[in-house]
């Protein structure tokens, strides 16, 4: 990968809005990759800001880290991801979704 390409665990960090422990939390859980330069640093490909994105807006949505691996577990692992591929793996999550609102909104009208 040419060097314009790649992305330090810094850079990620900043374009992302969030830790650089978080970076390589995810990287432990398997939900990101990076590979090591030659001096040894992590680097990694710009697809992984969007998926780091992803991340954040399914888990601010409840999705657990291990609904969001099994659902990245269907992404192309040599290619950034399309939009068909975002769509097909939003829509996994859509039936989730919708029975977590059916029980939330069951919640509160019982407390209401």
């Amino acid at each position: 990968m040419s060097v314009d390409m790649e992305l330090s665990v810094g850079q990620v960090a900043k374009r992302c809005g969030i830790n650089i422990s978080a970076i390589h939390f995810y990287e432990q859980k398997g939900l990101i990759k990076s590979w090591r330069n030659n001096g040894n640093q992590r680097r990694y490909s710009r697809d992984v800001i969007r998926r780091i994105s992803l991340i954040k807006a399914a888990q601010q949505l409840g999705i657990s880290l291990e609904e969001i691996a099994n659902a990245f577990a269907s992404l192309p692992n040599g290619r950034t991801a399309t939009q068909q591929d975002w769509t097909s793996l939003s829509l996994m999550w859509k039936d989730t979704l919708s029975q977590r609102i059916n029980q939330l909104q069951q919640l509160k009208d019982w407390i209401v």
